[in-house]
């Protein structure tokens, strides 16, 4: 039996999600990012990671403003359709793909910034393997490298959860059909609709979605320092601060430096 995960990027989540990724808002979180990076001290020219890139709606805009970007993806659909993204606008972008619990050896201490962006992370069942994709984010930054993740806010969730829901995408009425699991975090997503040929489709997810509480444990437990919490990705970053019920939860976090010492022993 196969997981959720491995099914649900193929062409039709393609197909949905470009779509429904407005550019402007693309634009705006590109800022924010850029912001974030700027404030942490990654410059332009900077190593960047882009955990679960999909098709690249992160990781070539920041390759144009000059970060060298690698870009990691498990779905073969999404990271075909980067490469002519790529292709398409000369932008010099390493696609890799793989399983972020077990990211290459060759990477340990090689990223000045990881970042994970659109609720790319709490895929897994088992609350350990969510963790281990932290371990792996530690392992593979240098030491003072930065690490940002963008979620949605559990506690905002809760507070607006409706169990079916509509949006549009163009002319695309989607159906959504929600279950959430307040035990095990867990929240389960329908989508269904009909193209203009009147065929059905369907995709489903499931994810652990977190508090700030939850995260910040997680965070820390993987050498992780969480330094800032912000209500989205902004530009400037404070213009959208964290509060109880905001709608994303966005964390940006660091490795530990290693202390000096001086000559006589004393750590710096």
């Amino acid at each position: 039996m196969t997981e959720w995960w491995q099914d649900l990027f193929d062409e039709k989540y393609l197909k949905l999600f470009r779509e429904a990724r407005d550019p402007l808002r693309t634009a705006q979180e590109i800022e924010g990012i850029t912001a974030l990076l700027g404030l942490n001290g990654v410059q332009e020219g900077a190593e960047i990671l882009d955990l679960a890139c999909g098709y690249g709606r992160i990781s070539v805009p920041l390759a144009q403003i000059g970060y060298s970007m690698t870009g990691l993806d498990l779905s073969t659909v999404l990271l075909d359709s980067a490469r002519e993204t790529t292709a398409q606008s000369d932008q010099d972008v390493s696609w890799q793909q793989g399983d972020m619990r077990e990211l290459p050896e060759q990477w340990t201490g090689r990223f000045d910034a990881v970042i994970n962006i659109f609720s790319a992370f709490g895929y897994f069942e088992d609350p350990a393997e969510n963790q281990r994709v932290l371990s792996e984010v530690q392992r593979v930054l240098k030491p003072g490298g930065v690490f940002i993740v963008d979620l949605t806010h559990r506690d905002y969730i809760m507070s607006s959860f409706r169990p079916t829901d509509w949006f549009e995408i163009d002319d695309l009425l989607v159906c959504t059909s929600r279950e959430f699991d307040p035990i095990s975090g867990m929240n389960q997503e329908y989508w269904l609709w009909a193209d203009e040929r009147g065929e059905r489709h369907m995709l489903s997810f499931r994810v652990h979605v977190y508090t700030a509480t939850e995260l910040t444990r997680m965070l820390s437990q993987a050498e992780l320092e969480p330094v800032a919490y912000y209500g989205a990705l902004a530009a400037p970053p404070d213009l959208l601060p964290f509060q109880a019920l905001s709608r994303r939860l966005v964390v940006v976090s660091r490795k530990d430096q290693p202390s000096l010492e001086n000559s006589d022993g004393r750590k710096e």
